[in-house]
């Protein structure tokens, strides 16, 4: 089973309950982060002061060689970086140098629609080369809409189930 955890403020907390139901009967588990074990993808929405900055850092820094998504948008979570770490670093975000970003979205009744934009390639956990790419996705949700939590979640999809998931286009997602 891989293990997720999320780290952040109440958004992490949102997400969270999102990428469980997103992945629920996947064999993935997706936990608050617990700093005494290991995961196999720590995902890092946003970062609330220098103690928890430092925290992070210090778990980051026990862990084997893994995969880490930090949001791209918040200036704060680049403090966790300025360190030599031996881990795969993903950023999603609108921002546009992050790895992984949106384009085209639109909202209607019942979900929202996007472009999934790869921009930079990266190996997921299946020793895959994810290349640049862009992927239309429609996501279901009687849920409030959020981006970023659907940014997270398809990047987290193809870290976890490869690039074969994405030669259905679009990419339907219910949750």
């Amino acid at each position: 089973m891989k293990k997720i955890f999320v780290f952040g403020s109440k958004k992490a907390i949102a997400l969270k309950k999102f990428l469980e139901d997103f992945f629920k009967g996947r064999g993935i588990s997706v936990e608050e982060v617990n700093y005494s074990l290991p995961c196999d993808v720590l995902v890092i929405y946003d970062v609330f002061d220098e103690k928890h900055v430092n925290l992070l850092k210090n778990y980051i820094n026990t862990l084997p060689p893994n995969v880490i998504i930090a949001n791209g948008d918040v200036k704060d979570v680049n403090l966790l970086f300025d360190m030599g770490f031996s881990f795969t670093l993903i950023t999603a975000g609108l921002n546009p140098k992050c790895t992984a970003t949106a384009s085209s979205i639109s909202y209607e009744e019942g979900g929202y629609r996007f472009n999934y934009c790869v921009q930079r390639a990266f190996n997921n956990l299946k020793g895959q080369l994810i290349e640049p790419m862009e992927i239309p996705v429609e996501i279901k949700t009687s849920e409030q809409y959020n981006i970023y939590n659907s940014l997270f979640a398809v990047t987290l999809l193809t870290l976890l189930e490869g690039r074969e998931k994405f030669f259905e286009s679009p990419v339907i997602i219910g949750v």
